[in-house]
């Protein structure tokens, strides 16, 4: 009944655009409603700020971030800070509601739910060691 509109941004180009987003609003740069507004405008779907955060802390944006080169950079951001920002997002949608479901279900937020982004990040670190 309803036709689903489209993003012209690949996987990838949508997973910068949150990634970016979400970093500004992080650092005081922008609110709440001017995330929605940039997101509305560069990628070009009904999405909000809750939106970006649950896109980033899925597999689809994780994928798409991986992928990017080891030296890519874009205003003056680097791949480990949109990777941080994944992390966060994650975080964030895993802990919101302290009592309570997560706000999606991202296999990340699973591994982050009750835990700092420190404690999962030492918990990984391990797991690596262990498997050298």
């Amino acid at each position: 009944m309803f036709p689903k509109k489209k993003s012209r941004l690949s996987a990838q180009g949508k997973a910068v655009v949150a990634a970016n987003v979400l970093l500004d609003a992080v650092e005081g740069k922008i609110d709440e409603k001017m995330a929605g507004v940039r997101l509305r405008e560069a990628i070009g779907l009904q999405w909000s700020f809750l939106t970006c955060i649950q896109y980033l802390s899925g597999q689809e944006a994780l994928v798409a971030l991986k992928a990017l080169p080891n030296d890519w950079s874009e205003a003056g951001r680097q791949k480990r800070h949109v990777l941080t920002a994944a992390i966060l997002a994650a975080h964030m949608v895993a802990n919101f509601r302290s009592e309570g479901p997560m706000l999606c279900a991202s296999h990340m937020a699973e591994e982050l739910k009750g835990k700092t982004v420190e404690q999962w990040l030492a918990e990984k670190s391990e797991a690596e060691r262990e498997e050298v």
